[in-house]
């Protein structure tokens, strides 16, 4: 049976081989959500990107998909993350040997990233309101046969 070792809770849990790890986590006590993410999270479905761990030194740690890496970077348009290369959203690490990891890694937000993200966001806002401005006098102008 593999070995769950929690740095920062100083505790070692005995899993069965392939349990999901936020499972585990919620079954031991401990919340892989820190703050607000308590209340505000998509509930073990991989969607929010807020029940991170890290893998201390990477040791058997399972590899990250494409969307698991979305959303970690976050998705939100105006906000993107810094993730370290160990770190796993618990709700799709499924334990397979023996794990050390440590919850509520630290996240530093990712400026560069975010400025671009802001920056796409303005530029398509701008021409949504133009589309939709110009839409709008069109049917204006039908409606009022001008």
């Amino acid at each position: 049976m593999p070995v769950l070792t929690l740095v920062n809770e100083d505790k070692t849990i005995e899993v069965a081989e392939g349990e999901n790890l936020r499972q585990v986590l919620l079954k031991n006590g401990i919340s892989p959500y820190k703050g607000i993410e308590k209340a505000l999270n998509c509930f073990g479905n991989g969607l929010c990107g807020t029940c991170r761990v890290e893998i201390v030194d990477g040791k058997n740690a399972p590899s990250l998909s494409p969307q698991d890496e979305l959303m970690l970077a976050g998705l939100l348009p105006f906000y993107a993350r810094k993730v370290g290369k160990h770190v796993r959203l618990s709700c799709k690490t499924k334990i397979t040997k023996d794990l050390e990891i440590k919850t509520y890694p630290p996240v530093e937000m990712d400026k560069q990233l975010t400025k671009e993200r802001l920056t796409l966001t303005a530029i398509w806002s701008l021409f949504g309101g133009v589309f939709l401005f110009v839409v709008t006098r069109m049917l204006i102008e039908i409606a009022t046969g001008r």
